[in-house]
């Protein structure tokens, strides 16, 4: 059994973190300093440091000296000691893994330095709230924290702190398996470090390289990059940093084969990880540790390694880490025999995956990179702009210059003349010069309407790809259950796939043609479940309305729901009938009705328990709507948001 590429991402959150500036006065020195100010900016100063000092050492301490400092910060109204203590319980409340909570304080941190136009700070804060956004693998609003921060960095000149931001964006790619784009950052990240000395930050990113070279199977390049991080970090005395490195050289010589090497270094993650108290380097050390005994044939014992790996993932919410571990459980029983055991754990994997790798979070992350990157190119526009506005200003003061000596040598009439000339030069050079700067935004414009063109065709194509391999595999099931699950999910990614095809093909690149979409996906369901018109057919009544593409999508998905269960379950052997669908809008509210004249429902509380409904429910309180069931003669289902 192979390893899984997606468990090994945990170790980027080790290489992309930084050390926050710990001071290390003596706790004695910053307690009598504390007893020499009281109620002023000084002891506000004294009570931050000593937060920082705890940090690291004990959250609650340091969360409670944050806290008293906030306090007497707002009644003395002192915003830099209010920003430092806000910072500080953010730092805190994430180390616990209170991850709202550690938002909540660098928003507010965020704003109060917004009063203070302290845009180093700025940059501090987006680069604290990029890492929260993606330790709960909210990747597009994580790596748009980041590039703003980058785009500060880079204005300050502060070449430490870009090639930290480069190191944490290269994360998030990695994160989501783009590893070309990963890769790249990384390197930027390594020669900024590498020019400076940086021997700590180059360890780091020297194992995020071997981390991506593993994950592409180049496994030379991988165990050359992390036995470099590792003796790096070794000849600098950093023990709770080894077991990353350790990590990835026991899941390189385990693709090697070398199992022995593979489980020594292993061993030295774990009891690192341990005495470090890090949850993911134990649940990496004891799922590749399982992995071992799975090839070793020591069944039980990887079955012990990776029930303790999945129980402290599941713990510590480790969704990564989770569903490694469930997926190598699944091959376990499969090949025990043990079929509901394989099931439970084969369905954990597939809604851990849906959940932390998606095609709509792919693009919300390419998007932000084209934004950054078309807001770089505009801002560049822009001044070209300003500075010949310039230009011509300072020209017409040039020209206004000489029609006053002009008027002192000659006669009222002849300066009207020359006056007439030269404006109408003027006015013909200002618009040849706006003329230009027209094409080029609209030159512009185009490109970027290309971009997001060939964006939602590509993403049709991949989830196109991910509908075909959905259906591949569901020939190989023999379960029915499973295949069930796999085709209704090759229904669900359909239904997304056709909102792209649509998107890409149509002139208005932010609307659908809803109705088109939706006839199109009803008469798709009908053909995937091999079902005549001559025994259902199907009835539409669907109103031209304008919906944005999220909503769309979502209208999507409940259609696909419906119609399937009316198709599967409503007409029973030959019995006919007909399905209906109907979608209007009646003043500001919209109304979506999906009907069948079929046996019914004959038990509304399994209906209530299924999988496909419990999707439906949750898309409808996402659209702030309301779902509601008839079920007298036939069934009808109906929607309004």
């Amino acid at each position: 059994m192979r390893i899984t590429v997606l468990f090994g991402h945990l170790l980027v959150a080790m290489f992309v973190m930084t050390n926050d500036a710990r001071p290390q006065e003596n706790m004695d020195s910053l307690r009598y300093a504390l007893s020499l100010h009281k109620g002023d900016t000084s002891e506000v100063r004294v009570l931050n440091e000593l937060s920082s000092a705890y940090y690291g050492q004990s959250n609650d301490s340091s969360i409670w000296t944050a806290q008293e400092a906030l306090v007497i910060a707002k009644r003395i109204s002192d915003q830099s000691g209010k920003r430092r203590a806000f910072y500080m319980l953010g730092l805190n409340h994430q180390d616990l893994r209170q991850f709202e909570y550690a938002l909540s304080y660098y928003d507010s941190s965020l704003v109060v330095n917004e009063q203070l136009y302290d845009s180093a700070w700025s940059a501090i804060l987006l680069n604290a709230r990029g890492k929260v956004y993606r330790s709960t693998s909210r990747y597009p609003e994580s790596l748009a924290s980041y590039l703003e921060s980058l785009t500060i960095r880079r204005a300050l000149g502060d070449s430490l702190g870009v090639s930290m931001v480069l190191n944490n964006i290269g994360s998030v790619y990695c994160l989501q398996n783009n590893y070309d784009k990963a890769l790249r950052y990384y390197q930027q990240t390594l020669d900024i470090e590498e020019s400076m000395g940086s021997l700590m930050e180059q360890a780091s990113t020297l194992g995020n390289i071997g981390l991506i070279h593993m994950s592409v199977d180049n496994y030379s390049e991988a165990l050359d990059y992390s036995l470099k991080s590792y003796r790096l970090l070794d000849s600098l005395g950093e023990s709770c940093r080894l077991p990353y490195p350790a990590i990835n050289i026991g899941h390189t010589y385990l693709e090697l084969g070398r199992l022995d090497e593979a489980l020594q270094y292993l061993k030295i993650s774990y009891d690192w990880s341990i005495v470090c108290h890090i949850p993911e380097g134990v649940c990496q050390s004891l799922y590749s540790m399982g992995q071992i005994y799975f090839k070793q044939g020591l069944y039980d014992l990887a079955e012990q390694k990776w029930k303790e790996g999945y129980e402290l993932a599941e713990e510590y919410d480790l969704k990564t880490s989770k569903m490694s571990l469930a997926e190598s459980l699944f091959e376990l029983y499969k090949s025990k025999g043990a079929s509901d055991q394989a099931l439970h754990y084969l369905e954990i994997t597939f809604k851990l995956n849906s959940e932390l790798f998606n095609e709509d979070m792919t693009e919300q992350l390419t998007t932000l990179e084209l934004n950054y990157a078309f807001e770089q190119e505009r801002d560049s526009l822009e001044f070209q702009k300003q500075s010949e506005l310039l230009s011509v200003n300072a020209q017409l003061d040039q020209q206004r210059l000489m029609k006053y000596v002009t008027i002192a040598g000659f006669m009222i009439a002849l300066i009207f003349v020359f006056v007439i000339y030269r404006y109408y030069r003027l006015s013909q050079k200002a618009k040849s010069i706006l003329e230009k700067k027209n094409k080029t935004i609209s030159e512009a414009l185009d490109e970027r309407e290309v971009l997001l063109r060939e964006i939602h065709h590509r993403v049709k194509n991949n989830l196109q790809v991910v509908s075909s391999l959905l259906n591949i595999q569901s020939k190989y099931l023999n379960d029915e259950l499973a295949k069930k699950a796999v085709l209704e999910g090759r229904n669900r990614v359909q239904s997304m796939a056709l909102v792209h095809e649509k998107l890409y093909q149509s002139e208005n690149m932010s609307q659908v043609n809803v109705k088109e979409y939706l006839q199109e996906l009803a008469n798709a369901l009908f053909q995937s479940y091999d079902v005549s018109e001559d025994r259902v057919r199907l009835s539409s009544q669907i109103e031209v309305v304008d919906l944005s593409i999220d909503t769309t999508i979502q209208i999507g998905l409940i259609i696909n729901e419906l119609v399937s269960n009316a198709l599967k379950y409503a007409f029973p052997d030959t019995e006919q009938g007909m399905v209906s669908l109907s979608l209007r809008k009646i003043e500001a509210v919209y109304e979506l009705e999906v009907s069948d004249n079929g046996i019914g429902i004959a038990s509304p509380e399994d209906l209530l328990k299924s999988y496909g409904y419990r999707i439906v429910r949750s898309i409808a309180r996402g659209l702030g709507g309301t779902i509601t069931m008839q079920h007298d003669q036939g069934t009808v289902f109906r929607l309004t948001f």
